[in-house]
């Protein structure tokens, strides 16, 4: 991995204003750019940007060789990089010889672990200074690239395209969402609409290298040291994975970074208690909550504070790498989860998920998994976090989420029998976490 500027931190920038500058501002540059772009292609003879307001249908002919060598871009989300990876698939098993990755620090680590990545090129963005130092060095090495094609998998952000521009790559594919002007610097501006799934979505920018769905998904490496270290934090943590076959369940009560004046995609902390409580009581589990940093440890630490049965839960938070926490998921009988990236990371490892939708529709982005199961209550209002809005809402009372009401999350997962068995052992717990 390089990491621009220094070693990778956590972000600590205020991203919604980062995002509102990236909007208007990030405008002003698109527009300038392309308008430098028009008057290079004028004097060399051929097109580097299309016209401004232009679309970019494919070409009849002959289908187009896959690219040598391409630069995938997204910089937030865990999850959207989850959902990117049957991309990076299919650009490998199409012949792609190498593919670098443009992100954030927090994601590398997945992306190195699915072999599927030939360098990972992180910026920071812990302060301002610092994400200006790493830009000044992104932009040569963005240079002397020397990318046949830039897919840029930002759905509204416009850094994203300007770096892809700067790369002088020939092929530039990014999406065209309506409303955020980002589709300028592009030389083939792909139709976003929020009528598919997410990760079908992310698959429709390899659709200009005549690329479509891969024969095989992505694999992750979870080896014996990461299963030794999920062990030991267990250990630490008063928790076993599955022992005396007790079903382990893993509960994820965050939202990672919230950008709203109140965290509108999270199921209330008592109800995540008096599930937890229930399971343990009717299903022997032992239960596990995930998290990262303060807010989320705040949160867990409510929750435990919540419960009846506090002695068959145990907090993890702050204590799991990457490998550590794909190793707890693959172990356990069932995750719990809201909107966020353990629910996608499920899905990577087959792990069957119940999670909680409201501001956002799963359509776009839930589980897809058969065994998963999704409440969202479809009100008149949602969802109003969507990539038209920078997913900024201004809703003050998500009702959605207080909707979801516990005795029904239980009444389903009884129903869908994923923990029957003795004891409440489900079909195939037990077996290793690499199984």
């Amino acid at each position: 991995m390089r990491s621009l500027g220094g070693c990778p931190l956590r972000p600590s920038m205020d991203l919604r204003f980062a995002r509102y500058v990236d909007r208007w501002i990030g405008y002003a540059i698109c527009f300038v750019l392309w308008a430098f772009g028009r008057m290079l292609g004028v004097a060399r003879g051929r097109t580097i940007v299309p016209p401004l307001l232009g679309t970019t249908p494919p070409r009849s002919g002959a289908r187009p060789e896959p690219p040598r060598r391409v630069l995938a871009i997204k910089f937030y989300g865990l999850g959207n990089v989850a959902l990117i990876l049957p991309t990076l698939a299919a650009l490998h098993e199409a012949g792609v010889a190498e593919i670098d990755f443009l992100t954030l620090p927090g994601n590398a680590e997945l992306l190195r672990r699915s072999g599927l990545v030939r360098e990972v090129i992180s910026v920071r963005v812990e302060s301002v200074a610092a994400f200006a130092r790493s830009v000044a060095l992104l932009f040569r090495l963005l240079w002397r690239g020397r990318y046949d094609a830039v897919l840029d998998f930002e759905q509204f952000m416009k850094l994203s395209g300007i770096f892809a521009f700067l790369t002088r790559a020939p092929a530039r594919i990014g999406f065209n969402t309506e409303g955020q002007a980002r589709g300028w610097l592009y030389s083939h501006r792909v139709a976003y609409a929020d009528t598919d799934h997410m990760a079908d979505i992310f698959l429709r920018l390899a659709a200009p290298l005549g690329i479509g769905k891969a024969a095989h998904g992505p694999g992750l490496e979870i080896d014996d040291d990461d299963r030794s270290r999920l062990d030991a934090r267990l250990g630490e943590a008063g928790a076993g994975r599955g022992d005396g076959g007790r079903p382990l369940i893993a509960m994820h009560v965050g939202t990672g970074p919230n950008y709203d004046k109140i965290a509108l995609k999270r199921w209330p902390p008592e109800r995540f208690a008096a599930l937890a409580d229930a399971l343990i009581v009717r299903h022997g589990a032992s239960v596990v909550f995930t998290g990262v940093g303060p807010e989320e440890s705040a949160l867990v630490a409510a929750v435990l504070a919540a419960m009846h049965q506090r002695e068959r839960a145990a907090s993890l938070c702050d204590r799991l790498g990457i490998g550590e926490l794909l190793a707890l998921l693959r172990a356990c009988a069932l995750v719990i989860s809201n909107d966020t990236s353990v629910m996608h990371l499920c899905g990577l490892v087959g792990t069957p998920v119940v999670a909680f939708f409201g501001p956002t529709a799963p359509r776009s982005y839930g589980p897809r998994g058969p065994r998963d199961i999704v409440f969202w209550q479809g009100l008149y209002c949602s969802p109003c976090l969507s990539n038209y809005n920078l997913k900024m809402s201004r809703c003050v009372d998500p009702v959605c989420m207080r909707l979801i009401e516990v005795p029904d999350v239980l009444a389903r997962i009884e129903a869908s029998e994923l923990l029957a068995g003795p004891a409440g052992m489900t079909p195939g717990q037990g077996r290793g976490v690499g199984a």
